[in-house]
């Protein structure tokens, strides 16, 4: 039996209409309904509104057929509810490296999405500090002039 590969596709999926993110979620189960029980589709969200969806099989042309198939009913679906769809990469086997490069992208975009200090406009403190520290940057500034 041969090793089974990985195959990916990246789309965008969104709705500014009155279904809005109903109309995303419908549309992605949809996609999810295509999966067959040696071929499990998966959609995970990159950041809104690109997704990857993905296969695992050692059959590379059905892998790639059964995702062709995932977008369509996916697109179908949002087109109808008045969303709009785009394929960012077609379906394609993935190596490990592409794995990675995903991987570190949404670790990154993570990151970039967790709190970051002073961000709140209530925390007052937050802005004493920031405040303090420019102080004593243009102090240091003077001395070396």
């Amino acid at each position: 039996m041969s090793q089974a590969v990985k195959i990916r596709s990246d789309v965008e999926v969104s709705c500014y209409a009155y279904e809005g993110i109903e109309a995303v979620k419908k549309a992605l189960r949809a996609g999810l309904e295509c999966s067959i029980n040696d071929m499990p589709v998966k959609i995970n969200l990159i950041a809104p509104p690109l997704y990857v969806v993905t296969t695992s099989t050692p059959e590379r042309q059905e892998g790639i057929q059964l995702l062709q198939k995932a977008i369509a009913r996916i697109e179908e679906t949002i087109k109808g509810l008045g969303g709009s769809f785009n394929v960012q990469m077609a379906p394609k086997v993935v190596t490990a490296l592409d794995d990675a490069q995903l991987a570190s992208m949404l670790e990154r975009l993570d990151l970039e999405n967790q709190d970051v200090a002073g961000d709140s406009d209530d925390s007052e403190e937050d802005a004493g500090d920031e405040n303090g520290e420019e102080e004593e940057n243009d102090k240091d500034n003077e001395k070396e002039n």
